[in-house]
Parts: structure tokens; sequence; C-alpha cells
């Protein structure tokens, strides 16, 4: 079983559930993630960038230390229809008005409410990782 986490950014929630995910799930399934904005205020991609290159990426990083996982050099994607139609499931969690029509209409979509860890402390970041800790135990 192949799991797509979705967020707006790729940043925050959908890294650390596709890390959480592939932690738990030790090799017997996998995850990716991806955004569906990933760029910049300018407009300018932000495809490729390493989350420890990332403004506002220090306390997703710093939390998922906090439960032994090193994602400061995971990537942030883009969202495209062939990673959507790759995957058995996409677990969304984005915000409404960024999802694209193709996975509003996909019968793959799984949609999660959880808040976006933008600009939070770590402490406040830390809790939304334990949030989608226990999301991603009740998917496995």
């Amino acid at each position: 079983m192949k799991i797509l986490f979705i967020c707006r950014g790729n940043v925050g929630r959908s890294q650390m559930a596709e890390v959480i995910f592939n932690k738990l799930a030790d090799g017997k399934y996998i995850s990716t993630s991806a955004g569906t904005k990933v760029f910049n205020k300018e407009g300018e991609s932000r495809d490729g960038v390493l989350l420890k290159n990332t403004l506002g990426a220090e306390n997703v990083i710093l939390s998922l230390a906090q439960i032994g996982i090193d994602a400061s050099d995971n990537s942030r994607t883009q969202l495209t229809p062939e990673m959507l139609n790759a995957c058995d499931k996409a677990i969304v969690m984005a915000e409404p008005e960024t999802i694209p029509d193709y996975l509003r209409e996909s019968d793959k979509a799984i949609y999660w409410e959880v808040e976006d860890p933008k600009g939070m402390d770590l402490e406040d970041t830390s809790k939304i990782r334990n949030e989608i800790d226990l999301l991603v135990k009740g998917l496995l």
C-alpha cells in the first residue's frame, strides 16, 4: 500500500505524517508527501527545496527530532495528478481553497482536519505532531 500525505506547502503536516508513517510502518507500507501550493510569496517554485533550507520549518524539524526522526534533509514536493494516480490513498490536510479539482474529485482522498503548524512555537508544533501521530497509528 502506498500512501500520499498532502498539505498546502509540504512543510509541516504532510512532512510529519510521511516520516511518522514510514517509521511506524517499518517497510511494510510506504508513504510520500506533497503540497498543493509549493511556492513562495513571490510565486517562485519551492519544489525540491530541503526542509532545513525552508523558512518556517525549524519547529517541524525540532518536533520530529524529539521523537527520534531527522527530517531536515526531506525535500518539498509539488503535488501532481501523476502522484495521485500512483498512490492507493491520499490523506489530505490542506485547506479546501487550495485543493485542486482532480484531488477533490478523487475517490482516493481521505480528509483529516489538522491545524497548520505554520508560525507556531515548538510546543504547539509538537502538539500537532502528536495529533498526526495518533491519526497515522489509526490509519495503520
